[in-house]
């Protein structure tokens, strides 16, 4: 007889498959009152992306690939409903040994408060899921809230359905502060790589922090500063923009080859705009390669702030896991985890907590 698993014999390790029998109506996230976050025109596009198909094939196939992951991406809506249900048609799931399948092939839940958000609920793939799934969560409660469901990191998503009670109260959700998006370029750390579930990447605890509005342009493996990339970012429309993709520069001859005129290719596009530069963070912040790269990402601080630039900021990757303790903060030799993204989100909020409640183009 075949040895069971301990999981299979504990009810809150086994997950449900489907909806079950609980009567819901659903609703393509597409369509209104939902406000969806974070993807190109995903109204018209078959799946859910963050970039123009046409763009990144010209700066990469790694950035083509990776853009047609849905890190980063939101749904906001508002309901009374008891229960919230989704059914997602999805490709491409990543499964990965150092990574959960809750942070590649999930979404998770998020009431927002009038100040702050409160996680509620993950929604969680079967293990061996290919092509999609459903799940339904249940409150406690029958009340009108306001809701944020985060995307996968790792996996494509072509359709999402959320299913209330037939009945439910259904309407927009809580508005960002900003109209225009704060854009994050970055490796696979700003793609969200390591966290446990897609709520935990940086660039969405600094939404929650602040209700902002984000754009992660971060591609795991595959963020080298190209000029196409750099002359896509340009012709957004952002209220703020962090760039952080020392790590995938290679060697600091290289990021110093593409650094500097990236951030100028921005520069020249958007002259006013706060542009907040990082290094990597690292658990061996002394050492030759992180200091070489870090010197480079400083450097091209050091020139915008000798012209005149005064929205321009950098934070050094080497100090901030050590508030929580570098062992700590870390998944591998790279990524930083739960706790990392933390601290990661923290330092920049020292920077970006007076540029949004002094800046125009968030109040």
């Amino acid at each position: 007889m075949e040895e069971k698993q301990y999981v299979e014999y504990d009810k809150n390790m086994i997950t449900e498959a489907s909806i079950g029998n609980v009567d819901v109506v659903m609703y393509d996230v597409r369509n209104e009152p939902f406000e969806v976050y974070g993807f190109y025109d995903y109204k018209e596009q078959p799946w859910f992306v963050r970039m123009p198909d046409e763009v990144a094939a010209e700066v990469s196939d790694g950035v083509r690939y990776a853009c047609r992951e849905s890190a980063g991406g939101c749904v906001r809506f508002s309901t009374d409903s008891r229960c919230i249900a989704i059914k997602a048609e999805m490709g491409a799931v990543g499964y990965n040994s150092r990574l959960t399948l809750l942070e590649t092939g999930g979404f998770d839940l998020y009431v927002d408060g009038e100040q702050t958000s409160r996680f509620e609920a993950p929604f969680t793939p079967v293990y061996g899921m290919k092509e999609g799934y459903e799940q339904i969560m249940k409150f406690r409660t029958s009340e009108m809230r306001n809701i944020t469901i985060n995307f996968p990191i790792h996996s494509k998503v072509k359709s999402l359905l959320i299913g209330i009670a037939p009945g439910a109260a259904l309407g927009k959700g809580k508005p960002y502060r900003n109209q225009k998006p704060v854009v994050c370029y970055g490796s696979s750390i700003t793609h969200g790589t390591a966290a446990s579930r897609p709520g935990l990447i940086y660039p969405h605890m600094l939404s929650r922090a602040l209700n902002l509005k984000m754009y992660n342009l971060g591609f795991s493996g595959h963020c080298k500063g190209e000029p196409r990339m750099a002359e896509y970012v340009a012709g957004l429309e952002m209220s703020a923009f962090i760039m952080d993709y020392d790590e995938n520069g290679g060697n600091a001859e290289y990021l110093n080859s593409t650094h500097g005129p990236f951030f100028d290719t921005v520069r020249a596009a958007h002259p006013d705009l706060p542009v907040i530069m990082l290094s990597r963070p690292s658990i061996f912040p002394e050492s030759e390669t992180h200091n070489s790269m870090r010197e480079v990402v400083r450097a091209t601080y050091l020139r915008a702030k000798e012209s005149g630039d005064e929205n321009v900021y950098f934070i050094d990757g080497g100090e901030y896991l050590k508030k929580y303790g570098y062992d700590d903060c870390i998944l591998d030799r790279i990524h930083p985890n739960d706790l990392g993204f933390k601290a990661m989100s923290e330092a920049i909020l020292e920077y970006l907590r007076p540029i949004v409640e002094n800046g125009k183009d968030f109040n």
